[in-house]
């Protein structure tokens, strides 16, 4: 029985087949005129993108390569002003050391200037017959800083401590004549112009260096009353009395 339904069933799919077979498999359907050109207006237009495309990427592409490029050049630029702004700051570092040396130096300078002690006194009228222990008061001067010799007194007050040098001429004429340097009231060297002949001038000089704090005092005065004639004065000088500051303290 099953056997006969298997036969039939193979009789009728084989009758089925068969009829299809006479009637023939159907062709795909061509596309009317209008739809492929349409169509083939879109592969144009796709064609055409894509094309533009490629050109917005070839043209991107160079940009980005530009851009690439004008990086390297402004970080070799960027460097270069490293260096440049590293050889500044070398510059004004050592603008700024000497700049503090010299301002030292002007401070020095003004320190000197301000420590600047000087005179150079003369006798410009002849003393007769001084007595002893008299102060020879030397009337004028050509350089006296801040008045430090008293052309009054005849006395020389330092103003600042330190070291000093003293320079002192005596002319005179008959006797010799002998004066003393006098600092603070004591006798520190004794000159003697000597004369060798009557009617002679006789002239003695000396040079002192001298250590004086400040307000201390230095003068000139006579030791001997036998000078008959006196200690010599007159223009141009014949007697005279400088002395200036050699460094302060």
């Amino acid at each position: 029985m099953s056997v006969l339904i298997v036969l039939t069933i193979l009789s009728i799919w084989h009758g089925n087949s068969r009829a299809l077979l006479d009637q023939g498999i159907p062709s795909t359907p061509k596309l009317p005129a209008d739809e492929a050109a349409y169509l083939h207006q879109i592969i144009n237009q796709e064609s055409a993108l894509r094309i533009e495309l490629e050109k917005q990427i070839t043209s991107l592409q160079s940009s980005v390569y530009s851009f690439q490029q004008e990086f390297l050049a402004m970080k070799t630029e960027n460097n270069i002003m490293k260096g440049n702004l590293s050889s500044v700051q070398h510059d004004v570092s050592r603008l700024k050391l000497e700049n503090s040396a010299l301002l030292r130096n002007i401070s020095t300078m003004k320190h000197s200037a301000g420590n600047t002690v000087m005179f150079s006194a003369y006798l410009s009228t002849p003393i007769n017959n001084p007595h002893v222990d008299q102060t020879i008061i030397f009337d004028k001067t050509w350089t006296n800083t801040n008045n430090v010799y008293n052309t009054r007194s005849g006395i020389f007050t330092a103003p600042v401590s330190g070291h000093y040098l003293f320079s002192l001429t005596v002319t005179s004429q008959s006797f010799n004549t002998h004066v003393n340097l006098i600092y603070n009231g004591k006798g520190v060297v004794t000159l003697i112009a000597d004369i060798h002949h009557a009617n002679y001038f006789g002239r003695g000089s000396l040079t002192l260096i001298h250590q004086m704090n400040a307000g201390d005092n230095i003068w000139v005065s006579s030791n001997d009353d036998r000078i008959a004639n006196g200690i010599l004065g007159g223009n141009p000088p014949l007697t005279l009395f400088t002395g200036h500051l050699l460094n302060a303290m």
